[in-house]
């Protein structure tokens, strides 16, 4: 990971000294890295940890290979949007359950470790611990891993695997980071959508009422909404995709769960074809077809839409890249909502990036406003050249829309005669005029 400790004394009250200071020169500190499947522990004797343990069914192990080639920094982050998105039985959303999670953490908070801060989320909980002593990270964990996991499976009347056999664990470097890690886990149940400030949050050391029994339950924990994260969370993913080259974006894309479309896709639809076309057609989102075969444009409308490439001298693959807006499909292949075309929109906007075509074609209205970022019908913007972050772009009709409407299949033919025009003058080096 990088990480170089900087060792800042930490005494507790009463102490004249701990484990938890400077080692002595004849204690040197003992730290390494080792890892787990992908998640990397940094272990030292003396030190202070971010830790992070998840649930069983949290994380499945498609969605650990999928994230295998990201950087640790994009991992980190597409980790835990997937643990916020509530993926799995959530059985910590349980009152009685995250209760007896919260007991086996306070029952040795201050005699063999102590809590700087914690939090129970649904399917995952995070620690900032301080080990005393003589004990391991790896023996608290063990601990409160063995004990909490009988006593949930008992309140469950199930049996079986209740936590995740890897953890992560990040070594705390200096004061600057402390708080990071601190205020982190605080604002995970506001960045989650499960409470509006830390303190209404009651398993979490936030809460005023986090020694007190919760006796009635947490309606936060009850009332498991899809992620949202604020605008700096939000800003902090764009700029990572923004970063991706091809394969850190398609895996990146495979395991997303920014929105809650995730949740019914069989697969994901990243796009087809030449990653150096000057030729870029998108449309709206996956139909069934598409989501079976994580493919855009395969079913009738993506005949029509080969047919239309054919009748322009284009074949899919050879010039020409096809993207959706969105890369999951919507029940009942609906339009997609506005806040699911948003948590798509900067995969789209890296994939155009990447390509650089000279020429967008979007598919029907969903994809021109979206990248035109206006209301307006096909039939108003058919027929005129618009831009796209200084890309030249025509509107056209969506292929499925001219199945069911036969009478427009001219008005779209023209708009390709446009676009070859129109290419023809980028080709050639001439100024497109906008």
């Amino acid at each position: 990971m990088g990480l170089a400790p900087v060792w800042r004394r930490r005494e507790r009250e009463g102490d004249s000294g701990s484990t938890g200071d400077p080692p002595a020169d004849h204690a040197p500190v003992v730290q390494g890295v080792h890892n787990r499947g992908y998640l990397p522990h940094l272990k030292a004797k003396g030190g202070l940890y971010f830790v992070t343990f998840r649930l069983a069914d949290s994380l499945p192990q498609e969605v650990l290979r999928q994230l295998e080639v990201l950087t640790d920094e994009q991992r980190s982050m597409q980790v835990d949007q997937y643990l916020d998105a509530g993926h799995g039985e959530n059985w910590l959303a349980r009152p009685e359950v995250a209760e007896a999670l919260k007991k086996v953490l306070l029952h040795f908070d201050g005699e063999r470790y102590r809590l700087h801060a914690w939090v129970i989320m649904p399917n995952h909980a995070h620690l900032l611990i301080e080990p005393f002593g003589e004990y391991s990270l790896s023996e608290i964990m063990q601990g409160i891993k063995s004990v909490s996991a009988h006593e949930s499976n008992r309140l469950l009347k199930r049996e079986g695997a209740f936590w995740q056999p890897e953890r992560y664990d990040h070594l705390v470097r200096d004061q600057e980071d402390f708080d990071r890690c601190r205020d982190y886990i605080l604002q995970n149940p506001v960045k989650a959508g499960l409470a509006r400030i830390p303190q209404d949050y009651v398993f979490s050391s936030g809460s005023p009422a986090s020694e007190k029994r919760s006796a009635g339950g947490s309606p936060a924990l009850q009332d498991r909404r899809p992620a949202g994260g604020s605008l700096a969370l939000l800003d902090n993913r764009r700029s990572s995709i923004m970063r991706m080259d091809w394969s850190e974006l398609k895996a990146s894309v495979a395991a997303c769960v920014a929105c809650p479309l995730h949740a019914r896709r069989n697969r994901t639809v990243f796009g087809v074809g030449d990653e150096n076309a000057d030729w870029l057609f998108v449309g709206e989102g996956p139909g069934a077809d598409e989501d079976a075969q994580g493919e855009p444009f395969v079913g009738q409308a993506g005949k029509l839409l080969d047919n239309m490439l054919a009748a322009i001298n284009l074949k899919r693959g050879k010039n020409v890249y096809i993207a959706n807006v969105i890369k999951c499909r919507p029940p009942g292949n609906r339009n997609p909502e506005p806040a699911e075309a948003l948590a798509c929109e900067p995969y789209l906007h890296r994939q155009i990036e990447l390509i650089r075509p000279k020429l967008i074609v979007a598919l029907g209205k969903v994809a021109a406003v979206n990248l035109l970022a206006r209301e307006a019908s096909v039939a108003s913007l058919r027929g005129k050249l618009h831009e796209y972050r200084g890309i030249p772009l025509i509107v056209t009709y969506h292929p499925a829309y001219l199945l069911r409407s036969l009478h427009d299949k001219a008005k779209a033919w023209a708009d390709l005669c446009y676009a070859v025009e129109t290419m023809k003058g980028l080709q050639s080096g001439k100024s497109a005029t906008i």
